[in-house]
C-alpha cells in the first residue's frame, strides 16, 4: 500500500476541495519548516502528485512520482542531490515543484524515519550556516488546515470551534506577512509565529477550513488584526499594553468566566520560602530584610489581575523567569513552604482557546465567540480588503 494510501484515505477528496477554494484567489505562503532544528540532510519522498526537482538555473534535474525519494545532503556549504547511489548533482539551491490536482510530500531528517512530516504544494531548499534551510510555499487555506490542526487538534469535537480557530490562524498569517522578511519568507512553523508541523488530515479542520476560506477578522478601520490566542484566560483576558507595552482597541480586557471550568483554567507550583525569596532578592533586588516588603511578597494576592509585583516588579518577568503558565497567581505561606496559586495558561491576550470550547459548547457562534474576545470586530472576506496576491 502507498504511503498516501495509509496517510489520507478518504480526506484526499476534501483536501482537493480545500486547494481548489484557496487557488481562487491565489495566495501562497512561503513558511519555513523544522526552524526550530535544522538538519544538515533529509529524505524527500513524493506521497501524491508528481515533483519535479529543479537546480538553481530552473534546469529539471528529476521527475518524482509517488513514494519515490531523494536524499539532500549539506555538501561545502551546497546541496547534493542524491537518488539512490546515484548523485544528480551539487547545487547552491533546489526548488521541488509540486504538479497535479493535489501535491503532498513527505520529508524527514536523514536516519530518522519516525520524524517524517507531510506537507502540501511546493519546497524550496537552501543552505544556512551548515543546515539545510526549507521553505514550503503553500497556499494559505492548506496552511491554515495545517496550524488548526497542530495548535488545537482534538480539543473540541464542535465544527464551530475549528472554524474560529481557522479564522484565527488566517488572520494571524495575514497580519504578520512581515514578521521574517529579513530572512526572505514570511513566517516560521515554532511558537514564535504559529505552530506548524505538519499538512492537515482531520476531516472536521478540512471542513471547518473550506467552510471559512478567505475570513479574516479585521478592526473598525478594516485592518487586520493581531489575533492573539493562548490556552485559558483564569477568568480575566489581559490587556494589550500590560503584556506588549502598546494599546490596541480590541485588545481589551473582559471577564472571562467561560474558561473556569476548563482543564487549563488552576495550577499551583510550590517551593521553600528561601528559594523564592532568594529569586527576588537575585533576580530583582527585592528588599527581602524590610518585614514589611518580605510580608508582601509572601502574601500577595490577585483577585482581579494585576501587572505589577510588590517593588514594581512585572508580572510577566516573573512568569518567564519561573517559566510559570500565567502572571495570574496569588502567593502564600505555610510553614516554610511558598504556594503560588495560579489561573489560566498563556499570555492571557485576546481568545482563550478553552473558553472559546465552552461558548461553542453552550451554542454561542463564531461570530459571538470572536466579538466577545475581540472589541469592536468584524468578520470580513480577503476579496473585501486591500491585500492583493501574498506570492508578489
Amino acid at each position: 500500500m502507498s504511503i498516501m494510501k495509509k496517510i489520507l484515505g478518504a480526506v484526499v477528496l476534501c483536501g482537493t476541495l480545500l486547494w481548489m477554494v484557496g487557488r481562487a484567489y491565489a495566495t501562497d505562503l512561503s513558511v519555513r519548516i523544522f526552524s526550530e532544528k535544522p538538519s544538515a540532510a533529509y529524505v524527500f519522498t513524493a506521497a501524491l502528485g508528481v515533483y519535479y526537482i529543479f537546480d538553481s538555473e530552473e534546469q529539471r534535474l528529476v521527475e518524482l512520482h509517488e513514494d519515490q525519494s531523494v536524499t539532500l545532503r549539506v555538501e561545502a556549504e551546497n546541496i547534493a542531490v542524491w537518488q539512490g547511489d546515484s548523485l544528480l548533482g551539487v547545487f547552491p539551491s533546489l526548488s521541488l515543484d509540486g504538479e497535479g490536482l493535489k501535491a503532498i510530500f513527505a520529508i524527514h531528517p536523514e536516519g530518522a524515519p519516525g520524524e517524517v512530516r507531510y506537507y502540501d504544494d511546493h519546497l524550496e531548499v537552501g543552505v544556512e550556516n551548515g543546515r539545510l534551510f526549507l521553505i514550503n510555499v503553500v497556499n494559505v487555506e492548506n496552511y491554515v488546515a495545517g496550524v488548526t490542526q497542530s495548535e488545537v487538534r482534538s480539543i473540541s469535537d464542535k465544527l464551530d470551534f475549528y472554524k474560529i480557530q481557522a479564522i484565527i490562524a488566517r488572520t494571524y498569517a495575514i497580519n504578520n506577512l512581515r514578521r521574517h522578511a529579513n530572512g526572505g519568507y514570511h513566517l516560521c512553523d515554532g511558537v514564535h509565529c504559529q505552530v506548524y508541523k505538519s499538512r492537515n488530515n482531520t476531516p472536521l479542520i478540512l471542513t471547518a477550513t473550506v467552510q471559512t476560506a478567505g475570513a479574516l477578522i479585521v478592526d473598525t478601520a478594516d485592518q487586520v488584526i493581531t489575533a492573539s490566542f493562548y490556552s485559558n484566560s483564569g477568568g480575566e483576558t489581559v490587556a494589550s499594553e500590560d503584556v506588549w507595552r502598546y494599546e490596541i482597541p480590541y485588545l481589551r480586557p473582559v471577564r472571562d468566566t467561560f474558561s473556569m471550568s476548563m482543564r487549563n483554567a488552576f495550577w499551583v507550583k510550590e517551593m521553600s520560602r528561601k528559594e523564592w525569596l532568594d529569586f527576588l532578592e537575585r533576580q530583582y533586588n527585592y528588599p527581602v530584610k524590610n518585614a514589611t516588603m518580605r510580608d508582601s511578597a509572601l502574601t500577595f494576592k490577585q483577585i482581579r489581575r494585576k501587572v505589577y509585583f510588590p517593588n514594581q516588579i512585572p508580572l510577566k518577568n516573573i512568569r518567564q523567569d519561573l517559566n510559570l503558565r500565567s502572571t495570574y497567581f496569588s502567593v502564600s505561606t505555610q510553614g516554610d513552604q511558598v504556594r503560588l496559586t495560579g489561573r489560566g495558561y498563556g499570555h492571557g491576550v485576546g481568545l482563550s482557546q478553552e473558553g472559546a470550547v465552552r461558548m461553542v459548547d453552550l451554542g454561542y457562534s463564531v461570530e459571538d465567540v470572536i466579538r466577545f474576545y475581540y472589541t469592536g470586530v468584524s468578520i470580513k472576506h480577503m476579496d473585501q480588503l486591500s491585500i492583493g496576491d501574498l506570492s508578489d
